[in-house]
């Protein structure tokens, strides 16, 4: 299949972060609530509904299960979840109403203590780590295409990410390369994140792009790409990762993001 610009998501995509963000969020979890019930098994359940792009949602989302609904099986709270929109909001209807704000003020700060650590929390956070002290998860990613790899495609690749500026510097270390500034959307504002189309759409528009390819590992991911189309796009949705798909109706499918560039054609548009 040939494109002309393909565009990733980072976290799962091009850095393995199972180590780190979503580590992290188990870290949080079991911080706050001294138990361990929430593993990263759990967190893989969340990233396949909508709502959980933001691994300190995912964070929220096991916090509220091991404080006010552990006496329901993961699985089926997962589902009712999603029954009820996915996302805080679909949390916040499954256990009787949101989380207090202590709760999720207290997490979320766990969380970025766990990520950033006593090397990089002040940097992307604006604060030192005062419980999860350790180096941070961020050191434990794992690039996973190489600069020769992305080298041929700068000018025709883009990336829609999760990750704020500050953090997306962190992962442009991690990768030891980098995209043009108008090929990358951050998440820095709120209101324009995935699955809300129109970041895609603008870095579609500035590679005058007329048929790509996002290649993301979460559901978010999916809508994102299912909105960029009902916009009047024409982008393709690749998931990356191990196992079957766990969604209908997907283009295309691969292990590995090297996987699937060894398969398609990027051409100049």
């Amino acid at each position: 299949m040939s494109y002309d610009a393909v565009i990733f998501d980072v976290d799962g995509v091009l850095i393995d972060t199972s180590r780190s963000f979503q580590a992290a969020a188990v870290d949080a979890v079991q911080a706050a609530t001294g138990s361990d019930l929430f593993t990263s098994a759990e967190v893989r359940m969340l990233k396949e509904i909508r709502g959980f792009n933001d691994d300190w949602h995912v964070a929220l989302a096991g916090a509220g299960w091991v404080l006010r609904a552990d006496h329901q099986a993961f699985p089926e709270f997962v589902r009712s979840i999603d029954a009820a929109g996915g996302g805080l909001d679909g949390l916040a209807a499954v256990i009787g109403g949101p989380l207090p704000r202590e709760l999720v003020e207290k997490v979320t700060r766990l969380a970025m203590e766990a990520y950033g650590g006593g090397t990089a929390c002040r940097q992307l956070f604006g604060f030192d780590p005062a419980t999860l002290n350790g180096p941070g998860r961020w050191r434990e990613e794992i690039p996973l295409l190489a600069a020769g790899q992305i080298k041929p495609l700068i000018q025709r690749a883009g990336i829609v990410t999760g990750r704020s500026r500050l953090e997306l510097e962190l992962a442009f270390q991690v990768l030891g390369w980098r995209l043009p500034e108008a090929q990358v959307a951050v998440a820095d504002d709120p209101a324009g994140n995935k699955p809300n189309p129109t970041k895609l759409l603008g870095i579609l528009d500035n590679l005058g792009s007329r048929r790509a390819i996002y290649a993301g590992d979460a559901r978010d991911d999916l809508e994102l790409a299912r909105n960029a189309q009902r916009a009047g796009a024409t982008v393709d949705f690749c998931y990356i990762g191990p196992g079957p798909v766990p969604w209908d109706n997907v283009e295309q499918s691969f292990r590995t993001v090297t996987e699937m560039l060894a398969e398609i054609k990027v051409d100049n548009g």
